[in-house]
């Protein structure tokens, strides 16, 4: 088992916790946008399983960032769609975020370290792809944390 595997393997569990977030309730308005994201979950779930079979002693800077890249993109979903889960299901959303978010924290330094010469292009557009990745999943736990805050507790 690798160092990836274990960030990899939180994608994989958060998207699973967003799925389950998602699960199909009687009733809601939103019902069809959330079978959607439930999705597009499932959908990252998977190519984080993937990855995470990439994942060994010599990965790849390339499997990492785009590790990182399919985590921030789980963050951003379930930041803006926890609002509109039901309220029994909004905090494993929440949970989700934060858990992709982790993923992303650990695996762009991976990145680095795996990028040898920084001054090639290729792995200077991983190390872009993996500051926007941590960016974007800053922003995503940061809105989590203010969307948790506004709602009231049942």
């Amino acid at each position: 088992m690798s160092d990836a595997s274990g960030p990899i393997s939180d994608g994989t569990r958060a998207a699973a916790l967003l799925e389950e977030a998602c699960r199909p309730a009687p009733g809601p308005p939103n019902a069809l946008r959330i079978e959607v994201v439930r999705e597009l979950a499932r959908d990252l779930g998977r190519q984080l399983g993937t990855l995470s079979d990439l994942a060994g002693e010599d990965t790849t800077p390339d499997v990492l960032a785009e590790a990182a890249i399919c985590c921030a993109d789980l963050a951003n979903l379930a930041a803006c769609n926890a609002p509109d889960l039901r309220p029994d299901a909004a905090p494993r959303a929440v949970e989700a975020v934060h858990l992709a978010a982790g993923a992303v924290s650990a695996l762009g330094p991976m990145v680095e370290s795996k990028s040898a010469d920084p001054d090639d292009r290729h792995a200077e557009n991983l190390l872009r792809d993996a500051l926007s990745a941590g960016w974007r999943a800053g922003f995503a736990a940061r809105l989590a944390e203010e969307s948790s805050a506004e709602r009231p507790s049942g």
